[in-house]
């Protein structure tokens, strides 16, 4: 297998060939072609994270994309790979759903299912690796009971990545210090969409949720891909003391699992 760089590289390449093709109006059947734009520098991030597969591996995308459903067979060489989506059409509860990503195309299984209430079916252990980008934050009810599902289906020291916008980034310490509320996407919307976010994380928040589902950290860090930092709020934590690690507007957290659920309901995240 090539070297993690070398596969970061040549998917940010496909991500750019994708976008382009967007662009003129070609593929895509998930987000548009301003989403994916916004989006670059967290996509060009998680890229860099992902383990390549080998063998007869297995990956489970929950909020599928497009470009991931595709690159991760065809670039990382995952032989099988599954996404689990929110689709209100009850004949797309279960299906091989066709995707094209530049001039690459694929047939992947597809749910729909809600990830805090409905058993994933796949076999205990039965996958090796979980990409779990930007929906965490949209769980209104019991995280917990996605984590307790990932772990179930993962295989021992499978991996799971989280990517989830950080509620302590410099520029919601600069919201706060000026009298505004942190929140990066919490607003209601005039369509009366659910699709808003519910829960917005900190790093001490999300690793303890990890944890307690039996996850060890392997790799952690923040970085802004959102936004600029806020350098008067860096200059003012540097002033007073205060940490100025983990500020970037998004958290990236690598995971192994190491063994069952910890901790059901873990007390920093729930109450009675």
């Amino acid at each position: 297998m090539p070297e993690i760089s070398e596969l970061a590289a040549a998917g940010l390449a496909l991500f750019d060939r994708h976008l382009q093709a967007l662009r003129l109006g070609h593929g895509g059947v998930d987000f548009n072609e301003g989403y994916y734009a916004a989006h670059r520098q967290r996509f060009a991030r998680t890229l860099a994270l992902i383990p390549p597969a080998g063998g007869r591996r297995r990956a489970l995308e929950i909020g599928a994309t497009a470009f991931f459903q595709v690159a991760l067979h065809h670039l990382f060489g995952y032989a099988f790979v599954a996404g689990i989506e929110q689709n209100p059409d009850i004949e797309r509860k279960l299906y091989h759903k066709p995707i094209r990503v530049a001039e690459l195309a694929a047939s992947n299984l597809t749910l729909s299912l809600d990830v805090e209430s409905d058993i994933f079916p796949f076999a205990d252990g039965g996958l090796d690796f979980v990409l779990c980008c930007e929906v965490i934050e949209h769980l209104d009810v019991d995280p917990m009971f996605m984590l307790a599902e990932i772990n179930r289906v993962l295989a021992p020291d499978g991996r799971l990545l989280l990517t989830t916008p950080n509620a302590c980034s410099s520029r919601g310490v600069w919201k706060v210090l000026q009298g505004y509320r942190p929140h990066f996407h919490m607003q209601y919307t005039r369509s009366r969409s659910p699709y808003r976010h519910n829960f917005e994380y900190d790093v001490h928040g999300l690793v303890a949720l990890a944890e307690a589902g039996g996850f060890a950290i392997e790799q952690l860090s923040t970085h802004d891909v959102f936004e600029p930092p806020e350098p008067a709020a860096l200059a003012l934590l540097v002033r007073e003391g205060l940490p100025t690690v983990h500020r970037g507007d998004d958290i990236f957290l690598l995971l192994r699992k190491q063994g069952p659920v910890a901790d059901r309901w873990p007390a920093n995240i729930y109450v009675d």
